[in-house]
C-alpha cells in the first residue's frame, strides 16, 4: 500500500527546491499542456489532482482559461505558493485527490507527475469520466517502468510502474483515447550522490523508506561505476507516458 503520509512529509519537504530541482517534471507538464490544448474545452471547470507548486496549475490557466480551477494537493504546505493565482477562479484544496468527491459538470480532469501515487489510479479514472461533461477530457502524464530504473535496479525497491498497455486499459468506457505516448528523458548528473540530491530536493525517491548509511554508501558505488555517461557524470531516467481522452466523440475543436 502507498503510504499517504510518507509522501505528503516527502512532498512538503522539497517545497523551497521543487521548482528548482524539478527539470523533468516541468518539461512533462509543459507537454501535458500542449497535448490537451487540442481538446479541452476552454472555460470551464477543471479538477487537477496532485498540484505541487502550481507548475501545472499555472499552465492549466494559460491555456483553458478556466472559470474555475480545482488544485488538489496533500500537502497543506503548498497552498502559500499559490496565492498568485486568481482567487475568484483557482481554489486549493488540501486532502487526497485519489478519495475526495469530484464536482460535477467538469470540463477537464488533469494531473500531472502525480498517479503514480494512486493507490487505485483506475478507480479515480472511472470517477472523473463520470464528472465530466460531454467534451470534457481527461489528461494525465504519469509513468512508465523504465521510470528511475537506475535506482529500482540497484536498491531492489521501487514503485510498482504500469505498462503501457494496462494504462490504456484503465481508460473508462465512456472516453476515446484521443492521445497516448511515451518518452524516455534522460538526466545527467555529476555523480549518484547528485542524482540523491536531486531526488530528495524533487520529493521524489524510487525507495519507500530512507536506506541505512552502509547501504547509502554501496548504492553510490554501484550507481558511479554503473550508469556512467561515458563523459564523467551518471545518468537518471524518466520515462513520463501522457494520456488524453474526451467523453464522447473523439472530434478536435
Amino acid at each position: 500500500m502507498m503510504d499517504k503520509e510518507l509522501i505528503k512529509e516527502r512532498f512538503a519537504g522539497a517545497i523551497s527546491t521543487y521548482d528548482r530541482a524539478a527539470v523533468a517534471q516541468r518539461h512533462i507538464a509543459e507537454r501535458l499542456a500542449e497535448l490537451m490544448a487540442p481538446y479541452a474545452p476552454e472555460g470551464g471547470t477543471v479538477f487537477e489532482a496532485g498540484c505541487g507548486t502550481g507548475i501545472m496549475s499555472r499552465l492549466i490557466m494559460e491555456r483553458l482559461h478556466p472559470q474555475r480551477l480545482y488544485m488538489v494537493d496533500l500537502s497543506e504546505s503548498y497552498r502559500s505558493l499559490l496565492a498568485d493565482l486568481d482567487p475568484d477562479k483557482a481554489v486549493f484544496r488540501a486532502g487526497d485527490a485519489e478519495e475526495m468527491p469530484l464536482p460535477y459538470g467538469l470540463s477537464a480532469v488533469v494531473s500531472s507527475s502525480a498517479l503514480q501515487w494512486f493507490e487505485r489510479p483506475e478507480r479515480f479514472l472511472a470517477r472523473s469520466a463520470d464528472a465530466l461533461d460531454e467534451g470534457g477530457v481527461i489528461a494525465i502524464a504519469t509513468f512508465g517502468v523504465e521510470n528511475m530504473r537506475e535506482i529500482g535496479s540497484l536498491s531492489g525497491v521501487r514503485l510498482h510502474y504500469p505498462s503501457c498497455e494496462q494504462l490504456r486499459r484503465m481508460i473508462p468506457s465512456a472516453m476515446t483515447l484521443v492521445h497516448f505516448s511515451e518518452q524516455i528523458i534522460t538526466l545527467t548528473f555529476g555523480s549518484a550522490r547528485e542524482v540523491l540530491t536531486h531526488l530528495r530536493q524533487t520529493g521524489v525517491s524510487g525507495i519507500e523508506r530512507p536506506l541505512g548509511v552502509t547501504a547509502t554508501r554501496r548504492l553510490i558505488a554501484d550507481y558511479d561505476a554503473g550508469y556512467s555517461d561515458g563523459k564523467g557524470g551518471v545518468t537518471l531516467t524518466y520515462h513520463p507516458i501522457y494520456m488524453v481522452a474526451r467523453k464522447g466523440t473523439a472530434e478536435r475543436r
